[in-house]
């Protein structure tokens, strides 16, 4: 690679490290990240929430129960299954789909930690993901910068969506 190459990659690295290093910039980015995961995975999601300054989701509350019995983790499988035979046809059952990001440990520039989770509730009409009433594969991202945080979220959330998939 050419020096000028190189110059070029290393301004670009610098400026994304000075963007992702404002508290705001770095959930910003967590906020778009779950909105186009959420495109992706769920029928009709709502936008990107905060739960807490640390904490950030995106639900959807879906109707098609059907398209659900599909999914291959057995556990969510039993529990849909059990919705279906407790909640008629009529009063429409509904699952509620979650992917949530917790920042547990953050040091702007330094690195951290963070923890990504998806869920699946099928808790009728609440979905208030009360113990046995939900489904959820979590997993942990320990980041060393915010560069580092950048390029790995998205993996750590397209492992976590396999709970989603049929």
């Amino acid at each position: 690679m050419d020096k000028a190459a190189e110059e070029k990659i290393q301004h670009k690295l610098t400026d994304v490290q000075e963007k992702m290093s404002h508290q705001d910039q770095f959930n910003q980015y967590i906020m778009e990240s779950l909105n186009n995961f959420a495109y992706r995975y769920f029928d009709e999601p709502k936008k990107a929430e905060y739960v807490s300054n640390k904490t950030m989701r995106v639900m959807a509350i879906e109707k098609g129960i059907k398209e659900a019995i599909k999914i291959k983790n057995q556990e969510l499988r039993a529990g849909i299954g059990e919705l279906v035979k407790s909640v008629s046809k009529e009063q429409g059952p509904t699952i509620a789909r979650e992917l949530r990001v917790e920042i547990l440990q953050r040091e702007a520039g330094r690195g951290g930690k963070c923890l990504a989770s998806a869920r699946v509730s099928f808790g009728h009409p609440e979905h208030l993901f009360q113990k046995g009433t939900f489904v959820e594969k979590s997993s942990v991202l320990n980041f060393e910068d915010d560069i580092h945080f950048r390029n790995n979220l998205a993996k750590n959330l397209e492992a976590v969506c396999e709970l989603f998939e049929s």
